[in-house]
């Protein structure tokens, strides 16, 4: 029986815990993630999502993890002389009550030194490091429109 007390002990510090470790993350609701299905002889990919922020706090994302994929970095297009140019960003703010969308032409999210290409139709887990902890959820892999990160997934 002296086993199970410091047992049981852990157990309900980690109980009494969850809440607060649960608010770090938990406000964040991720919507529409996809993958963008290329060539199996690409080695990286782009993947959207739209991160909504219900709660009255911002939310930090500062990077993130999927299957498959080695890293994943946050991204951003932005026009630099007259050319389209991706970005890396250390970090995106969700501001309180409104989404932020990862998509196609603006931010995105690279998924880099990918295992194999994802097919069509094949559903990868999807995170995001939010306020410091992971929020996941799963993202469908598609053929998407030709778009300016399609041209940066050749440069990495």
């Amino acid at each position: 029986m002296e086993v199970l007390k410091p047992v049981s002990c852990v157990l309900g510090c980690v109980l009494a815990l969850s809440p607060a470790l649960a608010a770090q993350g938990q406000e964040a609701v991720l919507e529409d993630a996809w993958v963008r299905a290329l060539p199996p002889t690409q080695a990286n990919t782009a993947a959207y999502v739209t991160v909504r922020n219900p709660g009255p706090e911002p939310l930090v994302i500062t990077g993130g993890a999927a299957a498959l994929a080695g890293r994943l970095e946050l991204h951003d297009t932005v026009e630099v002389d007259g050319m389209l140019r991706m970005r890396q960003q250390e970090s995106v703010t969700v501001p309180a009550g409104e989404a932020v969308a990862f998509a196609p032409g603006g931010l995105h999210l690279m998924l880099l030194d990918l295992e194999r290409m994802p097919a069509a139709g094949e559903v990868l887990k999807l995170c995001l490091e939010i306020n410091g902890a992971p929020v996941c959820t799963e993202a469908e892999t598609r053929r998407g429109q030709a778009s300016p990160d399609r041209e940066h997934q050749h440069h990495h």
